[in-house]
């Protein structure tokens, strides 16, 4: 939401750094973006969505910005077994994708796909059916910014999920003003959502509920993918 100014400059090289890959999808999705993302898509990465290379799904419904909720849309959109976010301010760097099957390749269940345990920087991944079942996605409970992703890694390992690193180079990013990260969310004090999300994952994890959003269906939104093709989730 509101990030075209960085996907301008990152969607397509990354596209580009990953094209040794044959199996890569990107899914981006427009969450109610006001800024001109969807024209942008038509007029410059109709080919790529083409080729398949790119899926791109805009949902009209949210007021706001809501990090764990958007995260759990993209990932039920993809069609790889492997999803990993990707930020909009970030580059993957080349053979991101060719080095995370590798990763996949030497521990094909319950891996957790990070640079490390620390500054995450939102870039996580793991096999589908696993972030599905196991972790029942991205806490939705968790408001605003800050904390989600420690928050599923750290349920992972909890349930025996063995970290597959690959490092800090994959992870490049431009860097954006924590004030241009919140502009469209309802909350514009990070600290405060960071510090509740903090008290939210620090009390299921004392709790032993290592699943997230029991009783809901996580990711739930009406969204056109693609321009044409209207989906529920």
């Amino acid at each position: 939401m509101g990030r075209a100014h960085d996907l301008i400059q990152t969607l397509a090289k990354n596209i580009a750094d990953n094209a040794d890959y044959p199996s890569v999808e990107f899914v981006l999705l427009d969450y109610n973006s006001r800024d001109g993302l969807g024209e942008w898509v038509a007029a410059n990465m109709m080919e790529h969505i083409e080729s398949g290379k790119l899926v791109y799904a805009r949902t009209t419904e949210p007021a706001w910005f809501h990090m764990a909720h958007s995260r759990n849309v993209a990932f039920k959109l993809d069609s790889g077994e492997i999803v990993c976010n990707v930020d909009a301010d970030n580059w993957t760097s080349p053979g991101f994708a060719t080095y995370l099957n590798r990763l996949a390749n030497e521990c094909p269940e319950r891996a957790l796909f990070a640079k490390g345990r620390q500054l995450l920087r939102g870039r996580i991944g793991f096999y589908k059916s696993e972030w599905e079942h196991l972790l029942g996605g991205y806490d939705e409970d968790m408001e605003g910014y800050g904390h989600e992703d420690v928050d599923i890694a750290d349920r992972a390992v909890l349930q025996g999920f063995r970290l597959m690193r690959f490092g800090g180079q994959f992870v490049t990013r431009i860097r954006t003003e924590k004030a241009m990260k919140v502009e469209n969310m309802r909350v514009k004090n990070w600290r405060v959502t960071e510090r509740g999300n903090k008290l939210i994952s620090a009390r299921n994890i004392e709790s032993g509920r290592f699943k997230s959003n029991a009783g809901r269906k996580c990711g739930s939104a009406r969204v056109t993918k693609n321009f044409t093709e209207e989906m529920e989730l």
